[in-house]
């Protein structure tokens, strides 16, 4: 996983209000913790934005820069107001190059199962998002798996993903990922009702009631006179 460079400052939590002053100038409050000390910061919110609309997954690598120092870190959480979405605080946790780490990444096929290709199944992404464990530089952003050899009926488990050297999954291996089923097959049922009334309605085209019969006789006779 690589790190993206973002740019911090310092803040003062002495003024009172600072935090929605700085929201109204379109900066974001948070806290890096993990280290020596926790450090208050404040970020740009249109670049930290566009950060984590471009990244892969909700687990993003930052080098924070602050002042001439640097610091690796993780984005733990991010609040948002309810209503506008927009970030109203972030958790930085700083974290070692070395240090393994617990993270949670989507799981993401790549290709089209044969199951699907040929024979019109169904394609089940059972496990969108698995736990795995790692050093930050050993992290991928996606957990990509092929499932192109899947057929109907055929399912991967988990212990079927190949991941990076170094990374550990830590989802019971039986799990299932991905799996291709038989395709949904809709029959139309009539019930016995509707059967009978069908007939009776083709029945009744063919036939000529006795009233019909006898106006046109009588109307018939008239004419000759």
């Amino acid at each position: 996983m690589n790190a993206i460079e973002l740019e911090v400052h310092s803040r003062d939590v002495r003024k009172r209000n600072r935090s929605k002053a700085l929201r109204s100038a379109g900066k974001v409050p948070g806290v890096v913790y993990g280290g020596s000390d926790n450090q208050l910061v404040e970020v740009d919110h249109k670049v930290f934005d566009r950060i984590i609309q471009s990244a892969s997954s909700d687990t993003v690598l930052l080098d924070l820069k602050l002042g001439k120092d640097k610091r690796l870190a993780l984005v733990q959480e991010v609040q948002h107001h309810p209503l506008s979405r927009k970030p109203l605080h972030i958790d930085f946790r700083e974290v070692k190059p070395d240090q393994k780490v617990i993270v949670t990444l989507p799981t993401i096929p790549v290709g089209e199962p044969v199951g699907v290709k040929t024979s019109g199944g169904n394609l089940e992404h059972v496990l969108r998002y698995v736990k795995v464990k790692g050093t930050p530089t050993s992290l991928p952003e996606v957990i990509e798996t092929d499932i192109t050899d899947l057929d109907i009926g055929q399912t991967l488990l988990v212990r079927d993903m190949a991941v990076p050297e170094g990374v550990e999954v830590l989802a019971d291996p039986s799990n299932a990922v991905f799996s291709v089923t038989r395709p949904r097959v809709i029959e139309e049922t009539v019930s016995e009702e509707d059967e009978a009334l069908a007939e009776g309605e083709g029945s009744g085209e063919g036939e000529t009631s006795s009233e019909e019969v006898k106006d046109e006789s009588s109307g018939g006779e008239g004419d000759k006179k």
